[in-house]
C-alpha cells in the first residue's frame, strides 16, 4: 500500500523518541493554553500592534502551542516546550526565513521559547490547475533559499555547506555511511560546493497557504527543517502529500517536476543522477519505500 501521509512516506527513517523525553510538557487544554499564550504576548510582544487583540488557539500540544493574534488575525504566536525545538526553528529561519514562500518571522523570545510569525490567511486551492507543480516549486524555492543569505549569515552557516559535509562523518542517524557519501557527492555535483542542503519541511496539505491577494503557494511550519539532510527528504514525501490532497501523480512525474523546479534555481540534476541519489538516500537512511520516485 502506498504511503498516505508524509509521515508514512518516511517510515524507516523516522526515529521515535523514547517515552518521557519531554522534560516540561505544555498544557493541552485550550483555556489554559490561551492564558499561557496571553502572558507570553503581553510580556514579550507588547509593542506589536495587534498584541492587545484576541487569541484563537489553533493547536494545544504537549510539545507546542499555536494561536492566531488579532481579529482578523494579523500574526501567529507559537510557543515551544523544548529548547532544542525552539532553537531548531530559529536556525531554520536563519537559513531560509527570507524566502518569500514562507511566513515572515516578526519576533522571537528566548526566555519563553516563542516566535511571532506572519499570518497567511488564504487556504491553498488544491483543485486549481497546476496546483501540484506550484507546491513543488515552493518546496524547491525553500531548498534554494540559503544561496541568497547575506555575507555574514553565509559565513556563520558555512559548516553546513556541501563541501564541508563531504569531509565530515555521516550523521548519527544514518545507517549506511557509504551510501550517505554517495548522496552528498551527487548533491554536490548538482548544486555546487557552497549549497547548504536544507530539507525536512513539515509537508501536509493544510500547511500550504497563500497571502491575501496572492495565489502563490506558501509553506508554513518549518520547525523540522534542518541543514544536514538534503532536499531529497522532501521529494520523498511529495507523492504522499499530493495523494493526501486529492491530486495524486505518479512518482516519476513528481520527480521530474521537482527536477525542473530545482533547475529554475540553478541545480543541474539529470534524471539519472536524481534517481541514483534517491536510491542511495533510501539505503543511507533505511527508508521503506521511494513511492515510485526512482522508476
Amino acid at each position: 500500500m502506498r504511503p498516505a501521509t508524509a509521515a508514512e512516506a518516511l517510515r524507516g527513517l523516522i526515529r521515535v523518541r523514547p517515552h518521557g523525553w519531554l522534560a516540561s510538557p505544555l498544557p493541552t487544554t485550550p483555556a489554559t493554553v490561551a492564558e499561557r499564550l496571553r502572558d507570553v504576548l503581553d510580556q514579550d510582544y507588547a509593542e506589536y500592534p495587534a498584541a492587545g487583540g484576541p487569541l484563537e488557539v489553533l493547536a494545544a500540544r504537549a510539545t507546542a502551542a499555536v494561536a492566531t493574534v488579532g481579529e482578523p488575525p494579523a500574526a501567529v504566536l507559537k510557543l515551544h516546550a523544548d529548547t532544542d525545538a525552539y532553537d531548531a526553528e530559529l536556525l531554520a529561519y536563519a537559513l531560509v526565513g527570507h524566502s518569500p514562500v514562507l511566513p515572515s518571522l516578526l519576533g522571537a523570545a528566548d526566555a519563553s521559547r516563542s516566535l511571532l510569525l506572519e499570518y497567511l490567511p488564504g487556504a491553498f486551492d488544491w483543485g486549481a490547475a497546476g496546483a501540484p507543480a506550484a507546491v513543488i516549486e515552493a518546496v524547491a524555492a525553500v531548498h534554494a533559499a540559503p544561496a541568497s543569505l547575506d555575507a555574514a549569515s553565509a559565513e556563520a552557516l558555512a559548516p553546513f555547506r556541501l563541501d564541508r559535509l563531504a569531509t565530515t562523518p555521516a550523521p548519527a542517524w544514518i545507517s549506511d555511511p557509504g551510501a550517505w557519501r554517495t548522496v552528498i557527492a551527487l548533491c554536490l555535483e548538482a548544486h555546487g560546493s557552497e549549497h547548504i542542503p536544507v530539507g525536512h519541511l513539515d509537508l501536509k496539505p493544510e500547511h500550504v497557504r497563500h497571502r491575501r491577494g496572492d495565489d502563490a503557494a506558501c509553506l508554513i511550519d518549518i520547525e523540522t527543517v534542518r541543514p544536514d539532510i538534503t532536499g531529497l527528504v522532501d521529494l520523498v514525501t511529495l507523492p504522499a502529500v499530493l495523494r493526501q490532497a486529492g491530486t495524486p501523480l505518479p512518482g516519476a512525474e513528481v520527480r521530474e517536476l521537482f527536477r525542473a523546479a530545482t533547475a529554475r534555481h540553478g541545480a543541474t540534476w539529470t534524471t539519472g543522477d536524481l534517481r541514483a541519489a534517491l536510491i542511495a538516500f533510501q539505503r543511507a537512511t533505511g527508508l521503506a519505500t521511494l513511492d515510485g520516485l526512482a522508476a
